[in-house]
């Protein structure tokens, strides 16, 4: 099937699509340069209908998530939907009547209300817990919420108060959490084992930016980016849980979910950084890069992306890209396509 269209009809960016991890829907963002507004948007594969995530009470808006990490001044911005397992709920990120970052469902609730900015939701696989960043102690720190009593105080997991601890990502399991450890020094990746007793460890010691972990599928290695090797680009990096990394692509553009892993662990799927062949998609599996191959997804100017197995085995990638064909006048506002694989 070739790449279709299904965002709204807007001229404005798309970005960040994510699917559900059955499938069943998929999350993306439209970010209005001109009128400064970000809002959600969900697609329904089975009824080929988008509708938009309306935020309760949007105002104006412009606050700081962690100490160097600054977010973006909007009239409304809502951002960073992440699903229940099943795809029956899911929690983002939005400027709302109070003026700073908050924590919706997508009913409207609000949860973990809390002076200073929230975000960087991620609810666990097994559905019990929703992890996201808060600046409510003056320092961006990972808090833990119990998806069964959301009126509940969140358990705080970090307080290193030389670091903010941001994009917190579940193993499979939803036994561990890694995240991003944000220094003066340094952004590393980090491992929390045990989250009845949360002991950060560091899993990478490098210089720069280590940026933005995802879980392989089957729990045992992490995906992540670094500039590491030089601040001018980002490269695709992955490791075995507290082993050391491995190079999978050089110069690779940042997805905004982070790294996208094929459905069955054996390869990434990345954006390569190629003006001259228009930011191709490309596949390589991470046990011998060297045999990467482009995907022949008919798209140019790509940008972030997704992909799914559906449960009738169908494997489904969404991306946002600025056009189809092969030329530069193709281009146009990045929009949500869809393709089988």
């Amino acid at each position: 099937m070739p790449a279709v269209v299904i965002s709204a009809p807007v001229d404005a960016n798309c970005q960040a699509p994510r699917w559900s991890a059955d499938g069943v829907a998929l999350s993306y963002e439209l970010n209005d340069h001109v009128k400064k507004v970000v809002d959600i948007y969900v697609f329904t594969p089975s009824t080929r209908a988008s509708r938009k995530v309306v935020l309760p009470g949007a105002g104006a808006a412009s606050s700081t998530l962690t100490s160097g990490f600054t977010v973006v001044s909007a009239e409304r911005v809502a951002h960073e939907a992440s699903f229940s397992p099943s795809a029956a709920h899911f929690v983002y990120s939005a400027s709302g009547a109070t003026n700073d970052y908050d924590l919706y469902l997508d009913t409207g609730s609000r949860v973990a209300a809390a002076p200073g900015a929230d975000g960087n939701p991620a609810w666990s696989p097994d559905g019990q817990h929703i992890a996201f960043t808060s600046a409510r102690t003056g320092q961006g720190d990972l808090y833990l919420l119990n998806a069964a009593a959301l009126d509940a105080p969140p358990l705080r997991l970090t307080g290193d108060e030389t670091a903010s601890e941001v994009y917190a990502a579940w193993s499979p399991d939803s036994g561990s959490l890694a995240f991003v450890g944000h220094t003066a020094r340094g952004d590393n990746i980090y491992l929390i084992d045990d989250l009845q007793f949360p002991a950060p460890r560091a899993l990478t010691a490098w210089p720069h930016v280590q940026t933005r972990p995802v879980f392989s599928p089957d729990g045992r290695r992490i995906a992540f980016y670094s500039n590491h090797s030089s601040p001018a680009r980002f490269d695709l990096y992955v490791m075995p849980v507290g082993g050391t990394p491995t190079l999978v692509a050089r110069d690779v553009v940042m997805n905004a979910r982070g790294p996208t892993w094929s459905p069955d662990g054996a390869a990434l799927l990345f954006v390569q950084q190629d003006p001259n062949h228009l930011n191709p998609v490309r596949s390589a599996p991470w046990a011998d890069p060297t045999r990467a191959v482009t995907l022949a997804t008919g798209t140019v100017g790509n940008g972030d992306l997704d992909v799914v197995r559906r449960a009738d085995g169908t494997v489904w990638l969404a991306i946002a890209a600025q056009g189809l064909g092969s030329a530069l006048g193709t281009r146009d506002f990045m929009k949500i396509y869809l393709l089988s694989l």
